[in-house]
C-alpha cells in the first residue's frame, strides 16, 4: 500500500483503503434505484462455496473483506423529493450530475464510506465502457486536485485522480465538491451485477481521506440543506420506488416515534449492540457463541423456552446475569427523561450531589465509552453481517448453509423473528427481511454472513428495509421506526 492516506469508504470488512497522494431552507428527497451490493462479493464467495462443496471439496471461508458498497440516490426535477428504484432487493442506486454543463452518472449512497467516486474518460476497463464516464475537459468548472487514489474491495480495485466540479443531487447544487474520477477498475463493477456507476459516501468526515470533504459534510457547512439530516426509506421489490431524503425526514415513511440512538464513534454510523435473540428464546446468542463450540449447542436451549433445571450448570448463572442486565436496562430507558434530544451531561449535572452511585449508573453511558459489541448502519450492504460463531448459530436455528447460505424456501413460514437490541432498544428482524428470495431463480439463501476480523457487526438493507432510518449529523445519533407501507410519496 503506497504510504499516502487511506480510505475506508466501505465498511472496515471491506478492507477499503484509498491512497492519496495529495494533499437555506432545502429539504431534498432522492431517488434510490437498488442493483447490487457490496455483497456482490459476498454471493460470488457463496457461489464459489456451492461449487466446491458440489464437487467435494473443503469448504473456503468468506475473506475477512469480502464487503462490497453500494447504495444510492436518484435525482429528480421536482425539487425535495426523489424515488428510490429497488433492483431485486440486493442495492439501490440514484442519480447526480457533475460538471458544467451537466455530466450524468448514477451512484451508490452509501452511510459506509464518506468519499464519492465516478468513472474517468481515460479508464478503458470493461466495467468503466460499460457505464457513463466522465470527462472534465468538457467541464468549464472542473479544477484538479492532482490526487492518485486507489480504492481495494477484496475482490476488485479502483484506481484514479482526484478533483473538484460542481455537484447536484436531488436539486441540490454543490461548487467545487471534491471526488475522484477513475481510470481503472476490476471485473467486479461490470454489468449485470454492478448496474450504477460510481459511489457516494455519506459517512462522517472522520472517514474521508486526503482532506476531501463529503457531499453531505459540504452541503451543511455551506447551509445547502434545512437541517443537518438525512433519511433513507428502502422500497421492497425489484424496480420499486423508495426514497432519500436530504435536510430533513418524512414523518409520512414511519409508524410511532422514532428510537434515537447514540453513535458511539463519528466515523461510521455506529451505534451500540448489546445482543441478539430468537423468537421468544431466553439467551443472547452474541454472548452464547462467545469461546463455545457452536455446532453442540442444543437448539432447543435457544428456540424453546428451558427451565432452569434442563440447563448445564455452566449456564445457569449467564441466564442470571442476562436477566440482570435487562432489568438495568429497563430501569436505563425509565431514568431518561422525556427529551430525548436534552444534552446527557445536563442530565448529569441534574444530579443532586448525594446522589446515590446506583442512580449515577441508570444514565446513559457517555459518549466516548466503548461498548463490547457494536454495529453499523450501512445502506451500502445488503445483507447482515456479523461475527462468524453467532451466524454459525443462527445458520443452524434457521436451516441455512453456514458457507453458502442456502436455504429450504419451504418452511419460511416456521421460522420466527430475531430481535437484536441496539442502543438499548429492541428491534425485529423477520423472516421475510432475514431470508433472501432470488426473484429469477426462485431460491432462498440467508441474509446472516459471517465477517472475519470486522470489529464490529454491519446491519444493511435486509435491516433497513424494515425501518425508517434518520441519521443526525450535527448531534451524532440515528433514529429507528418501523417503516409505513405502501410508502406514500408528496
Amino acid at each position: 500500500m503506497k504510504r499516502t492516506v487511506v480510505l475506508a469508504p466501505l465498511a472496515l470488512l471491506f478492507a477499503t483503503s484509498l491512497h492519496l497522494v495529495h494533499a437555506a431552507g432545502n429539504v431534498v428527497s432522492i431517488p434510490l434505484q437498488r442493483s447490487f451490493n457490496r455483497n456482490s462479493n459476498i454471493l460470488v464467495t457463496r457461489r464459489i462455496a456451492r461449487t466446491r462443496k458440489q464437487q467435494g471439496k473443503d469448504m473456503m471461508q468468506l475473506a475477512p473483506d469480502v464487503d462490497f458498497d453500494e447504495d444510492s440516490h436518484d435525482v429528480e426535477p421536482d425539487f425535495g423529493q426523489v424515488r428510490l428504484t429497488d433492483a431485486t432487493d440486493t442495492y439501490y442506486y440514484g442519480m447526480i450530475s457533475v460538471g458544467t454543463p451537466s455530466q450524468n452518472f448514477t451512484v451508490t449512497f452509501d452511510t459506509g464510506s464518506a468519499n464519492m467516486w465516478i468513472p474517468g474518460i481515460r479508464c478503458t476497463s470493461k466495467a468503466c465502457l460499460q457505464h457513463n464516464r466522465y470527462d472534465h475537459e468538457l467541464s468549464s468548472t472542473y479544477q484538479p486536485l492532482n490526487g492518485q487514489f486507489a480504492i481495494q474491495y477484496g475482490t476488485g480495485e479502483v484506481r484514479g485522480v482526484t478533483g473538484q466540479d460542481t455537484v447536484k443531487v436531488g436539486g441540490i447544487t454543490i461548487k467545487g465538491q471534491p471526488f475522484a474520477e477513475s481510470i481503472s477498475e476490476d471485473e467486479v463493477f461490470e454489468l449485470p451485477d454492478t448496474e450504477f456507476d460510481g459511489l457516494f459516501g455519506l459517512a462522517f468526515k472522520s472517514l474521508s481521506s486526503g482532506g476531501l470533504v463529503p457531499p453531505m459534510t459540504k452541503m451543511i457547512e455551506e447551509a445547502l440543506v434545512d437541517e443537518p439530516v438525512f433519511a433513507f426509506a428502502l422500497s421492497e421489490g425489484h424496480r420499486s420506488f423508495g426514497e432519500l431524503l436530504l435536510g430533513g425526514y418524512n414523518k409520512l415513511h414511519y409508524k410511532g416515534e422514532l428510537r434515537w440512538m447514540r453513535v458511539t464513534r463519528a466515523k461510521y454510523w455506529q451505534v451500540s449492540m448489546e445482543g441478539i435473540w430468537y423468537g421468544d428464546g431466553k439467551f443472547n446468542m452474541l454472548s452464547l457463541s462467545k469461546n463455545r463450540d457452536v455446532s453442540k449447542i442444543p437448539l432447543d436451549l435457544i428456540t424453546g423456552n428451558p427451565t432452569d433445571a434442563t440447563l448445564p450448570d455452566s449456564w445457569r448463572q449467564e441466564k442470571a446475569d442476562e436477566t440482570a442486565e435487562k432489568a438495568r436496562k429497563k430501569a436505563r430507558r425509565k431514568a431518561k427523561e422525556s427529551d430525548l434530544d436534552m444534552d446527557l451531561e445536563e442530565k448529569r449535572k441534574r444530579l443532586s450531589a448525594d446522589t446515590s452511585p446506583k442512580l449515577k449508573k441508570l444514565l446513559p453511558a457517555r459518549p466516548n465509552a466503548s461498548p463490547d459489541t457494536s454495529a453499523i448502519i450501512d445502506t451500502g450492504t445488503s445483507f447482515l453481517l456479523g461475527d462468524p460463531s453467532s451466524v454459525q448459530l443462527i445458520s443452524r436455528i434457521i436451516g441455512a448453509d453456514f458457507h453458502t447460505g442456502d436455504m429450504s424456501c419451504a418452511h419460511l413460514s416456521e421460522l420466527k423473528s430475531f430481535w437484536i437490541t441496539l442502543g438499548g432498544f429492541k428491534f425485529e428482524i423477520a423472516p421475510e427481511h432475514y431470508v433472501y428470495r432470488d426473484p429469477v431463480k426462485k431460491t432462498c439463501s440467508s441474509a446472516w454472513v459471517p465477517s472475519y476480523d470486522s470489529p464490529f457487526w454491519v446491519l444493511g438493507d435486509s435491516f433497513l428495509r424494515a425501518y425508517y432510518a434518520v441519521f443526525d449529523v450535527k448531534e451524532k445519533k440515528v433514529g429507528l421506526a418501523p417503516i409505513n407501507r405502501p410508502l406514500r410519496h408528496v
